[in-house]
């Protein structure tokens, strides 16, 4: 697939509040639940051109239109003999639904994941994905685009920028200096171009 990659760093001291507010209201949010939900809000609301995927049929060339964003989750699983395996379950029109019922269908397909669970219908679909390397340190990064998908969005690790880590909280307060996260979203140059990209991962900053 014919990809380009766009970059977008964003403070994320707003999303770190308002989850730690979910948090003490009894309420089990992660940052990828968050970001998940902005994504497909999005894509959905709109950016619906993030969700477009490219097909030959019969020899040409068509844009496919699903009329709805099916965000894949891509999930780091490991399998019964050892070793480890990426899958990629599919939460199906995930932006209308609401945070609530999205964090159902989200946990829902992890945890079966994890107990190998998973259906075939369950990993089919997708035509926006989400990866999250940054849970493992890594700071920005440019997935693989699977055919039948628009974009792949990866998120990188949250924290201060280098050099501040060690600061003192209280001082880096005083600079004003704030947590970031850098977000990259990888798609086909055949149906999005770069423009679309960039203005689909501003949108995802406002949201978060």
């Amino acid at each position: 697939i014919p990809t380009a990659t766009s970059f977008r760093t964003f403070t994320v001291t707003n999303l770190d509040a308002r989850r730690k507010q979910l948090k003490e209201a009894g309420h089990r949010v992660s940052f990828t639940h968050l970001i998940a939900h902005a994504i497909a809000r999005a894509a959905t609301e709109q950016m619906p051109v993030m969700a477009l995927h490219f097909a030959e049929i019969d020899g040409k060339p068509h844009v496919i239109d699903d009329g709805a964003v099916h965000l894949g989750i891509a999930v780091d699983v490991e399998k019964k003999g050892g070793g480890r395996t990426l899958m990629v379950p599919v939460i199906r029109d995930a932006g209308r639904l609401t945070f609530p019922q999205f964090l159902d269908a989200f946990n829902d397909l992890i945890a079966r994941a994890r107990e190998n669970k998973l259906t075939a219908d369950d990993l089919q679909g997708a035509n926006v994905s989400l990866t999250n390397p940054g849970g493992i340190g890594t700071v920005a990064s440019v997935p693989r685009l699977m055919n039948g998908q628009g974009t792949i969005v990866a998120t990188g690790s949250i924290g201060y920028p280098p050099g501040m880590a060690n600061v003192d909280p209280a001082r880096l307060n005083e600079l004003g200096v704030d947590k970031v996260m850098t977000m990259t979203s990888t798609y086909d140059h055949r149906v999005i171009q770069g423009a679309e990209c960039g203005s689909f991962l501003r949108r995802i900053g406002q949201r978060l």
